[in-house]
């Protein structure tokens, strides 16, 4: 008797004897698999057969899915100093187009690239060479990666092009002489496109619940403070936001807004547009501090928590808050100032800023409270400082420094996620003491 064979097309058979119907009901089974049919079955019984049928797109008429092109890739960076140029290489895997522009007070090149994939270390560009003093990178807007190079004065781009059988992005800079000119594209550097110009456009609220915004500092390029063994203040505060985020949305209790989610750059306008698009209920902005002395980074450890005021607290303070001020300049992105304002304004923003003040006061009181029961705190850790980011005459808000990323200790407790996770479920506790204290109608007046 004929056996049809183990295994053809994709079709394995396990056979036991049987009739001449059993045959042809194989070979019209065989013919139509062959003309790509295409069966869906997982398995056929026939009498006296069992086929197993194995899919194949060959058969199926289903074209797979062309998979999603990868990003550029930056493997390797270098930064060299010979007779009048300094020169900065970045290695690619493809070749990318750029746009390089300069900016003064203070002097920058920004580089404007697709977005990218940075395998280098995050810490590259702290140490600087000739007349590149510092650089840094990372992911500026949606399909957009920048760096900008703080530079030693005014210098002239000699070059800016990727070149090379094995691509790379070469950029050398001389020293700027008058009449030499500086820069080969003479475009301003963008803002966040169409972003920071468009009037303000307040999103309907779709529950009663409290909603908050929480506001993880720095990202992509702005990497915030940095830690002795490469930890960065972006990545520490992003990861006690998320873990907010999902105690808070756990409650139910609660609606949350995040200014960022992932390692992306966000300017210190659109963070407070954020905040007052959404009606913000309450703004937590999230930092982790760090002193430059190396003599002092021993002893000062602990966080704080901020409110706005005109006036500083302290020397300290008045410091922190122009650091903070200062990340869109070092991002490559002018502030836009509103210089509209009236009489009428101004009554009007005082009145809201007073009673918001109030609120946020309270809301720092709390959370010192709470933090203080979990975390080391700095002394006198209620503090207030003219940060930009808490400039919302409508929302309360506050700046929570979580510790010092230069001290040993502090360092340690922040990469911890469990020490991350308390962190977050007292900044909950907080929360839910605020509105508690808000329905009743209850206010802390200082």
């Amino acid at each position: 008797m004929w056996k049809p064979p183990r295994a053809l097309g994709g079709i394995t058979r396990h056979m036991h004897i049987g009739g001449l119907a059993a045959v042809i009901r194989f070979a019209i089974f065989l013919i139509a698999h062959l003309a790509g049919a295409g069966f869906a079955l997982a398995q056929s019984q026939f009498s006296g057969w069992t086929i197993e049928v194995t899919p194949q797109a060959a058969t199926s008429g289903i074209k797979p899915k062309p998979s999603a092109p990868s990003k550029p890739t930056i493997t390797r960076v270098s930064l060299t100093e010979e007779a009048n140029l300094t020169r900065l290489v970045f290695d690619l895997n493809r070749k990318i187009d750029v746009s390089v522009s300069t900016l003064v007070d203070p002097d920058r090149v920004v580089v404007d690239l697709p977005e990218v994939d940075f395998r280098i270390s995050p810490t590259a560009g702290q140490n600087g060479k000739g007349l590149v003093k510092a650089f840094r990178f990372g992911l500026f807007d949606a399909n957009q990666s920048r760096v900008v190079i703080d530079t030693d004065g005014p210098v002239r781009v000699v070059k800016a092009q990727v070149e090379g059988k094995k691509p790379q992005l070469v950029l050398e800079f001389g020293r700027a002489t008058p009449g030499s000119g500086t820069v080969t594209d003479r475009s301003k550097p963008a803002l966040r496109p169409g972003y920071d110009e468009e009037p303000l456009v307040e999103t309907a609220r779709v529950s009663d619940r409290p909603l908050i915004v929480i506001d993880p500092g720095h990202g992509g390029l702005d990497p915030g403070a940095a830690g002795p063994d490469g930890l960065l203040e972006k990545d520490v505060v992003l990861a006690v936001a998320l873990r907010l985020r999902k105690l808070l949305a756990e409650t139910g209790r609660y609606s949350v807004i995040m200014t960022r989610d992932k390692d992306i750059y966000v300017s210190l306008d659109q963070r407070v547009r954020i905040s007052r698009q959404h009606k913000a209920d309450l703004f937590i902005s999230l930092h982790a501090d760090a002193v430059p002395e190396e003599s002092l980074a021993s002893v000062v450890r602990g966080g704080s928590v901020y409110t706005l005021s005109e006036h500083a607290s302290s020397e300290q303070a008045r410091r922190l808050a122009e650091k903070e001020n200062a990340v869109d300049i070092l991002a490559g992105v002018q502030s836009l100032a509103n210089e509209e304002a009236d009489e009428v304004r101004n009554i009007l923003f005082d009145l809201l800023q007073r009673e918001t003040a109030n609120f946020s006061a309270d809301f720092s009181r709390l959370l010192t409270n709470e933090l203080r029961k979990h975390i080391a705190l700095a002394r006198d850790p209620q503090r207030s400082a003219a940060f930009k980011v808490l400039q919302q005459p409508e929302s309360p808000s506050v700046l929570v420094e979580l510790g010092f990323m230069s001290n040993a200790d502090d360092q340690k407790l922040l990469r911890s996620p469990e020490w991350q996770n308390k962190l977050a479920r007292a900044i909950l506790a907080a929360i839910d003491s605020f509105f508690a204290k808000r329905a009743l109608g209850a206010v802390y007046v200082p």
